[in-house]
């Protein structure tokens, strides 16, 4: 078996690994030294454009602001919808669950 040497490969993807640690090594406020404190989109069960895109089909109204907003450690999109109606109205979906308020 051959094995190359590539150092710039190796830096790379070490600078990569590293890039959202704190550089002095302080600890996040979960206690966690270089642990992201933000939930990652992996450990949501719907992204904000899936939410919205749901939240269109389900009501028949076009989105016409979308955000998202922290409620202590809960992920909230809140969805700001137009009805066929002229009517505006705002939905609240639990990122995590995918459930609305």
């Amino acid at each position: 078996m051959r094995i190359l040497h590539a150092p710039g490969i190796a830096a790379a993807v070490l600078a990569a690994a590293m890039a959202g640690w704190p550089a002095d090594g302080a600890r996040a406020a979960d206690g966690h030294r270089g642990r992201n404190t933000e939930r990652t989109v992996a450990e949501r069960a719907l992204s904000l454009d899936e939410a919205v895109a749901r939240a269109e089909r389900r009501h028949g109204a076009r989105a016409v602001r979308a955000e998202e907003k922290r409620q202590g450690d809960r992920v909230v999109y809140r969805i700001r919808l137009l009805g066929e109606d002229g009517r505006v109205f705002e939905v609240r979906v639990d990122a995590a669950t995918g459930r609305e308020d």
